[in-house]
Parts: C-alpha cells; sequence; structure tokens
C-alpha cells in the first residue's frame, strides 16, 4: 500500500470525475486491490469483488471501497496496463533501497501449456471450406459434413456470429502463412506445438524470464511462439537492460 501509494503520483494518472451519481473509485485504490489479488494469484473478477466486501485484509488494502464485479472488469480493462509500469518501479525501488546493484541477471526460459488441447486444431483445406462458405460462394455440402470434430463444432457454434467466424477463420489462414504449420489451434491460434519437459509435445507458448540473482526479482518476461529457446537470448536480455535501466556486469542462462 505504501508502495502504490509512493508512486501513484508518477504515473500522471487523470482521475475519472463523473457530474451526475456517485463518485468513481479511486484509481490508486484499485490498483492496490489489483496488485494485491494478483499476489494472492486470485484473477476472477468475481472472487476479487467478493473479497473486497467480505475479506478483512482485502477491504483494508483497497480502502474499503467495496468495488462491484463490473467496477473491477472495467477498472481492469482502463487500468490494467499499469501492472507493467508498476512492476518496473518496483525494480528502480529495491535499486534505491540498496537491495541490489543488477550485477547479475539469469535467464531461462519454460513452456506453459496453452488453452487447448491438441486435438483441437483446424486444417488449412478445412479453413479454406469455411472461410468459402461464410464468403457466399459455392460449397459442396459434403465437404462440410467431412470436417473433423474442431472445424464442425466452429461451423455449429451458435453463439458465434458469421462475421467473428470469418475473422477467426482470417486469423487463422494468417498463421497458416506465418508459421508453415499444416495445423492451427482454434482457441488459441496463436500458440505452436512444442515439446514439453517430458519429451511430450503439446499446444504452448514459450516464456522467457530474467531473474535478478541476489534478490529473485523479475526483470523481465517475453513470449515468443519460438518452439525452443535458441535465438531468444538478446530479446530477452534487451528487455531486462531497459526495466532495470542499467547494464548488469554478468548475464547467464543455460546452454540452449
Amino acid at each position: 500500500m505504501e508502495f502504490i501509494e509512493e508512486v501513484f503520483p508518477l504515473l500522471n494518472i487523470k482521475e475519472p470525475k463523473k457530474k451526475k451519481g456517485r463518485d468513481s473509485f479511486p484509481v490508486d485504490s484499485m490498483l492496490k486491490l489489483f496488485i494485491y489479488a494478483k499476489i494472492q494469484h486470485i484473477d476472477r473478477t468475481s472472487i476479487i469483488a467478493d473479497m473486497a466486501r467480505y475479506h478483512d485484509i482485502f477491504k483494508y488494502v483497497c480502502d474499503d471501497i467495496g468495488p462491484s464485479e463490473r467496477s473491477i472488469q472495467r477498472y481492469r480493462r482502463e487500468y490494467g496496463h499499469y501492472f507493467e509500469v508498476l512492476l518496473k518501479m518496483t525494480l528502480k525501488k529495491a535499486f534505491d533501497e540498496g537491495f541490489t546493484e543488477f550485477n547479475h541477471v539469469a535467464i531461462d526460459g519454460t513452456i506453459k501449456k496453452a488453452y487447448n488441447s491438441n486435438n483441437n486444431t483446424i486444417t488449412k483445406k478445412e479453413t479454406q471450406i469455411l472461410v468459402d462458405y461464410y464468403e457466399r460462394r459455392p460449397i459442396d455440402s459434403e465437404s462440410l459434413e467431412k470436417l473433423h470434430k474442431p472445424a464442425q463444432r466452429l461451423f455449429e457454434k451458435k453463439d458465434m456470429g458469421d462475421e467473428d467466424k470469418l475473422e477467426l477463420l482470417y486469423g487463422i489462414e494468417t498463421q497458416f502463412t506465418f508459421t508453415g504449420q499444416d495445423r492451427i489451434p482454434v482457441n488459441d491460434i496463436e500458440a505452436r506445438f512444442m515439446e514439453g519437459k517430458k519429451g511430450n509435445f503439446m499446444v504452448a507458448y514459450n516464456i522467457q524470464s530474467a531473474v535478478d540473482y541476489d534478490t529473485k526479482l523479475i526483470c523481465a518476461i517475453n513470449v515468443t511462439q519460438n518452439p525452443t529457446d535458441h535465438y531468444e537470448l538478446s530479446n530477452i536480455a534487451e528487455i531486462a537492460i531497459k526495466n532495470i535501466n542499467t547494464k548488469p556486469k554478468y548475464i547467464s542462462a543455460d546452454t540452449i
């Protein structure tokens, strides 16, 4: 709480003012709530809203403002990008307080499973069939009947309009061109098939992280689509140097 109150004026956020009705919630109080919830590994807005109303520590952290779930969603959408800025400010705070001089930054990558099963993928041919259908081109009904389950589910999805389906299919076509893969995950089209630590292949992302060796503070995170750590060192190192605003004496990484 003290940290947010100290650095909040530096963000130069213009507080929203309502001409009618109840005043808007203070942005600094909402940021305190978001950050404390994240520290507790709570992301669902409904749970955050309940905690802010009934849990003593959460009530204390957010100055007992008791926001609704809808307000939390709106504030997180409008001010969530400040989260990364605040993380950078924690690095500056650690340096100013003498906790670390960022002499040694350690870098490593980890494979994180995407929100998509290995089987929920669509082929290039099936994508073209659906694009032709939604663009009102003549389609053989037998082609639609022969679609595999993931493409069939997309075709039959009732809570998604035709324009939204077509936009998704355009995105999938772009991924085919970009990656050269023969299948694209339907739920997470930017994810890639990667080999996990157990040797199994899964639809995932490659998360690169840079950590201060002395304090274990996270200096940088970069999410990539590359299935291995080859050629990732320079990019994550540049992000870390920018965030800590100094060049460390040592940067270590594993053999990849």
